[in-house]
């Protein structure tokens, strides 16, 4: 009998094998460097989160020039190329003074179990008013609860007390990953839970956007409470995936393979979902939370177009508001038009379930 190395097909198959594998470790390297890139908990410090409160406050820039990779990542995120671009936008003094409104509050901190035993944490600012009303504010990704400072303040001047949490993988959150809102959905749940076992009767609007947006439409598909009054989502994605593939095709002139693909294999290997699982459409379909959809008409970063998805898509009650001329996560900035639609909508629900 001929050997391995006198037959020809067998050093075909051991070459094929050779390659096969070859291949397999450099797809899965690509997505553990995607993953590390975009998923991890290190990648979560980039953007505002490294932003030291003394800069953001005293409004300058102390970080170095951004490599083309940090470039990159910032217009993955939808953000300026670099900190000191954020700063020229003509809407940084607003945001500049919600961030100081929520460091002047001092918030009260509240720490719980998750549903997969981490220790979720998040900022609370009580009314000094009493109120049975609580907006659950859900900020995006590479941000942190004192980016949703503006519109805490907005919340407390309506006389409602604010929690804040600190979302997977960010600020004080002890995730060592980020789920774009999947993994987060389970916590909110949590979070609710925590209120109404808490105080008595509680009144909850959930808030969120861009990632935070996804989070609470995500949320909503689960089985809720009748305390959670109605969802406000402001220019959440229609999938992980959707988002991912919309900026691999903007940002690098390439489709979903292999890049996505790889990094889908890693989040499942290491979160346990897929990113086409992740599905704002999905889980809005089982909705039963009234929700107002927002969306910036100039966004993109998640496209206009995912609004009329996931508005189409929501079984729940539901309205719809297109700012013109919004960017991404710019929409709170028209200040009127904004907090008119969210105020008529939630004091409506409010008084429905009060």
């Amino acid at each position: 009998m001929a050997d391995k190395q006198g037959n020809p097909f067998a050093r075909a198959a051991g070459t094929a094998v050779a390659a096969g594998a070859a291949a397999g470790a450099a797809y899965l390297a690509l997505g553990n460097f995607l993953y590390g890139q975009l998923l991890s908990r290190k990648a979560a410090t980039r953007g505002l989160n490294s932003m030291p409160k003394e800069d953001l406050l005293a409004g300058k820039a102390s970080q170095a020039p951004p490599s083309p990779w940090e470039r990159f990542l910032a217009k993955l995120v939808g953000e300026a190329s670099g900190l000191g671009d954020f700063y020229e936008q003509p809407y940084f003094p607003s945001f500049q003074a919600g961030a100081k409104w929520f460091y002047d509050r001092n918030p009260e901190k509240a720490v719980l179990l998750s549903p997969r035993g981490e220790r979720l944490h998040a900022d609370m600012i009580r009314n000094e008013k009493p109120s049975d009303v609580w907006f659950l504010c859900l900020h995006g990704y590479l941000s942190s609860p004192r980016d949703f400072g503006g519109a805490a303040k907005v919340y407390y001047g309506w006389g409602y007390n604010i929690l804040l949490p600190h979302l997977g993988g960010h600020g004080e959150s002890e995730s060592k990953a980020v789920s774009m809102g999947w993994l987060d959905r389970l916590d909110i749940v949590a979070w609710i839970d925590y209120l109404v076992r808490t105080y008595e009767n509680p009144r909850i609007v959930l808030h969120g956007v861009s990632m935070g947006g996804a989070t609470a439409m995500m949320t909503t598909g689960e089985a809720l409470p009748p305390n959670v009054a109605c969802c406000v989502e402001d220019c959440g994605y229609t999938s992980v995936w959707d988002e991912y593939a919309v900026q691999a095709k903007e940002t690098l002139h390439m489709g979903a393979f292999p890049g996505l693909y790889a990094l889908d294999a890693v989040v499942r290997l290491r979160s346990g979902f897929s990113l086409k699982e992740a599905s704002c459409v999905e889980q809005v379909k089982k909705s039963k939370t009234p929700t107002l959809f927002i969306h910036g008409e100039a966004d993109e970063f998640v496209p206009f177009w995912m609004l009329d998805e996931v508005y189409q898509a929501a079984a729940c009650e539901k309205e719809k508001l297109a700012v013109p001329g919004a960017g991404h996560a710019e929409s709170a900035y028209q200040k009127e038009l904004y907090y008119g639609a969210i105020r008529a909508f939630a004091d409506r629900y409010l008084r429905e379930g009060g």
